[in-house]
């Protein structure tokens, strides 16, 4: 999986959960697409993309590539596999 993250103010959110489910959609649902958020000040929100293809992280304008440590140890699960969010997350994987 590789993932990028992007700072986002109160509100911006929607309109990644928006492109984040049309792709996810299109490609079928995969297990290894994941949406995560960590609020980090009143009204910000650290977002995290987790995608298969490194395509797929161009249309996330403003994002920045990150690696999987960069990803912080409790993020809220916005959008993707519970199962494969609680393994990666949840049981120290």
């Amino acid at each position: 999986m590789l993932w990028a993250t992007r700072l986002l103010d109160a509100g911006e959110g929607i309109g990644v959960e928006e492109l984040f489910a049309g792709q996810s959609a299109a490609l079928g649902s995969p297990r290894d697409m994941m949406l995560l958020a960590v609020d980090e000040a009143p009204a910000r929100r650290r977002v995290f993309v987790g995608v298969p293809d490194p395509n797929l992280l161009d249309c996330y304008s403003g994002f920045e590539a990150c690696l999987r440590r960069d990803v912080p140890r409790a993020p809220t699960l916005v959008a993707g596999d519970q199962g494969v969010f609680q393994a990666m997350f949840q049981s120290g994987g």
